[in-house]
């Protein structure tokens, strides 16, 4: 863990805390938090991260349920995670769109809650570390992949969700769900990548 966080709980060192993370030998950075901009500087980090430090990147795509970008998830070479329920349906307080990569279970999730608790909770922030200790698994079955090879496994190896969502989800929650068992064993799928 990187506390990126002041005493009041401001999010005071979020990039730094990534970069942080990547220089100490991260492979996977989760980010179970954003906001709605992010300029250069922000993009650099994740950069350096991901392809000086070969740190994947993993963050959750926001809670206002609906198309929105959210940094830093929507940057380049970050997995956008945003959440289901556990019948594939895509959370109404997720944000969708084009930016998405994968979907993770993210509602009712039982987890840590300050101070000194627990409490179910839903949101992107709980799904996102779902994808992130996949991909992680990932990594430690195929050390040799780099960043951006992690995270296209995780990728193509999703099962299909959209029968199960609404016309409005339509190509706008990634590849899908991810399957970790097919990320594992599925290896020869091709994935290719759209920058422009």
């Amino acid at each position: 863990p990187v506390k990126i966080a002041d005493a009041s709980g401001a999010l005071t060192k979020d990039y730094e805390g990534i970069q942080y993370a990547a220089a100490h030998g991260g492979d996977i950075i989760n980010c179970s938090w954003g906001g709605a901009a992010a300029g250069q500087f922000q993009q650099d980090i994740i950069t350096y991260a991901t392809i000086n430090e070969n740190a994947l990147v993993v963050a959750a795509a926001g809670n206002d349920g609906m198309i929105e970008d959210f940094y830093p998830a929507s940057l380049q070479y970050v997995t956008s995670v945003a959440n289901t329920d556990n019948s594939d349906v895509a959370s109404s307080s997720t944000n969708y769109g084009y930016s998405i990569d994968v979907c993770a279970p993210g509602e009712n999730i039982y987890s840590t809650f300050p101070p000194n608790s627990y409490a179910y909770e839903t949101g992107t922030s709980m799904a996102s570390p779902c994808a992130a200790g996949a991909a992680a698994i990932i990594k430690s079955f195929y050390p040799s992949y780099n960043a951006l090879q992690i995270g296209e496994q995780l990728k193509v190896t999703c099962d299909n969700i959209y029968p199960v969502n609404t016309a409005a989800y339509t190509n706008r929650l990634g590849k899908g769900r991810i399957n970790l068992y097919r990320a594992l064993t599925e290896t020869t799928s091709p994935s290719v990548v759209m920058t422009s």
